[in-house]
């Protein structure tokens, strides 16, 4: 075998169409070809006549360069017709099964020609004894797959088939590279920055929504029946609802923002579309149907939400008095944002009207904006406020509190950034102190065994006032249920709601009992609240029974005498 080509591999010189006229391979390319099978260099001349290639992991290679088979692995789809010329290492065989026809035998004319016969499988078997690499020419005759396999020991006349010394084979009748295949396609959006690098995304989308003032981008990857980027044809995509759409083959390029409601581009196999609505100001959703030569690739909706109209207050927790900036007692509120439609926009996080501002809360800031989905929450929340909030959608403002206990009445204000207009809302916040008193108290003064009591503990700071939003329990085995059990165990992180904490038990013994519960609190240090439990399945008592007949007794006595007084008077 010579020292200078690759031992046990075939290489894929160049191609050609039978019948096609598109490329004669004469003698005087041979020893242009030649060398290319020993440097593995791409052999410029040879032109695209496979209708595709492909390697193991099914990347596109460049259309008429050198193939040599190797770990990698090879694929070729060819039509019927269509010619190869294969080069063969000197003393190497080849075996060739499927619709495969060897010719030419000497077709380099390099001085020794190749030998065939059939090996003990039934298949053709080429053999190069001779000292030089060997040409021939293989054509595909009929649909079906084949291979070309080279022997691993250059001698053996039937070769294991493996990635490294073999070349995938597929004939079809005709080559379908001009048609999109929807299922090889894939397009998806990738949210609103049209810079973001190329990615082979699957049809689902990163984001399908955007904020005021902001486009869509979406990636689009059209390919053929064998996978290869497609480069010809139309892409066209069509927007409802007004939207305006533009499409580039530029994929990390944002490009101009359309103007119309179609557009259409030669695709290069990785294409970028842009979308924005019709306006900024109000939400509105669009579906793109995105085609290529008038067949469905997909469609996809997406949502653009608009300008915010109107703020409104979800919930507040008070803060502890005394307390500013970060903390576990600072006080919060959540808000979210409202279009002119009553749907749920996002946007910049809102901000105080500092002229609102009161001796009992001094300040407010933003912790975090509402968004498009939930997100956690940052800043003066910390840790332990930022578990009890979790991850959420809405927008979050924290706010200081003075040494005064009470309420304030402040303003909150969004500006928006399309059409500079600013929205406000009046919030109620409180600024409480610790747990002073508290007092426990159940849902029922008697339960039946197996009810389910509901017990509540009311704490108020010295003033009266509920405590501040998130005040805890402090410990555990706070609360003891006598004749019963809790239904979840007591956490010392456990927090009041408005000033009040409730727990769950179960009744399990007949009888009277008291709950306890030992909160730590300035003045209050226990509290408790007695109900009863009875057995309503249980039979009656000697007692009860004794009572009865005494009743009886009583009864009949007095009836007795009745009778008596009345014989009397007669």
């Amino acid at each position: 075998m010579s020292t200078k080509t690759m031992k046990q591999r075939i290489a894929l010189v160049a191609v050609s169409a039978m019948g096609f006229g598109l490329l004669s391979i004469t003698p005087s390319n041979a020893a242009l070809i030649a060398e290319a099978v020993d440097t593995g260099t791409v052999v410029t001349k040879t032109g695209s006549f496979v209708c595709s290639a492909t390697n193991d992991a099914g990347a596109a290679l460049a259309a008429g360069a050198t193939r040599t088979s190797s770990s990698a692995g090879f694929n070729i789809v060819m039509p019927i017709g269509a010619t190869l010329i294969v080069g063969l290492d000197a003393e190497d065989n080849v075996e060739i099964t499927g619709p495969l026809v060897a010719s030419s035998l000497d077709f380099d004319g390099a001085g020794n020609t190749l030998v065939m016969s059939i090996n003990s499988k039934g298949r053709v078997l080429l053999d190069d004894g001779g000292a030089l690499d060997e040409e021939f020419i293989l054509t595909a005759t009929a649909v079906g797959t084949g291979s070309l396999v080279v022997s691993a020991d250059g001698t053996s006349t039937t070769p294991s088939d493996v990635t490294t010394n073999s070349l995938d084979i597929t004939v079809v009748a005709s080559c379908a590279n001009s048609t999109m295949v929807a299922a090889n396609s894939r397009v998806a959006f990738t949210g609103t920055d049209g810079t973001a690098v190329a990615i082979t995304p699957t049809n689902v989308d990163v984001t399908t929504s955007a904020t005021s003032g902001t486009s869509l981008y979406a990636q689009i990857y059209l390919k053929n029946a064998y996978g290869d980027a497609l480069t010809t044809g139309t892409l066209s995509v069509s927007a409802t609802n007004g939207a305006l759409v533009s499409l580039g083959n530029a994929i990390g390029t944002a490009h101009s923002a359309g103007t119309v409601s179609v557009a259409t581009i030669t695709p290069d196999g990785s294409d970028l579309l842009r979308v924005r609505p019709a306006s900024f100001l109000t939400t509105s959703t669009t579906t793109l149907t995105i085609t290529h030569n008038g067949a469905a690739v997909t469609t996809k909706t997406v949502t653009f939400r608009g300008e915010a109209a109107t703020i409104e207050i979800l919930s507040t927790s008070a803060g502890k008095t005394g307390t500013s900036g970060a903390g576990t007692t600072t006080g919060f509120f959540a808000y979210q944002y409202k279009d002119t439609a009553g749907n749920i926009v996002d946007g910049t996080g809102a901000s105080i009207d500092s002229s609102t501002v009161t001796a009992v809360v001094t300040t407010a800031t933003s912790e975090k904006a509402p968004s498009a989905s939930p997100a956690a929450v940052t800043g003066n929340l910390v840790n332990a406020i930022e578990t009890a909030i979790g991850d959420t959608a809405a927008g979050v403002m924290s706010f200081d509190c003075s040494s005064t206990a009470g309420k304030s009445t402040v303003t909150i204000k969004h500006t928006n950034a399309i059409s500079a207009a600013s929205i406000t809302k009046t919030v109620e916040l409180s600024c409480f102190g610790g747990i002073d008193t508290y007092t426990v108290s159940t849902d029922k003064a008697s339960y039946a065994l197996g009810e389910i009591a509901t017990i509540t503990i009311t704490a108020k700071d010295s003033k009266g006032n509920p405590v501040f939003g998130t005040a805890t329990m402090g410990a555990t085995e706070t609360v003891s249920v006598g004749g019963g059990t809790l239904t979840k165990a007591v956490a010392a992180t456990d927090a009041f709601t408005n000033g009040v904490r409730t727990y769950k038990a179960q009744m399990t013994t007949a009888g009277t009992f008291n709950v306890v519960v030992s909160v730590t609190g300035d003045t209050t240090t226990s509290a408790t609240a007695s109900y009863k439990v009875t057995n309503a399945d249980a039979g009656v008592t000697n007692a009860e029974v004794l009572k009865s007949i005494v009743a009886l007794i009583a009864s009949i006595n007095k009836q007795i005498a009745a009778l008596q007084k009345l014989i009397l008077k007669r």
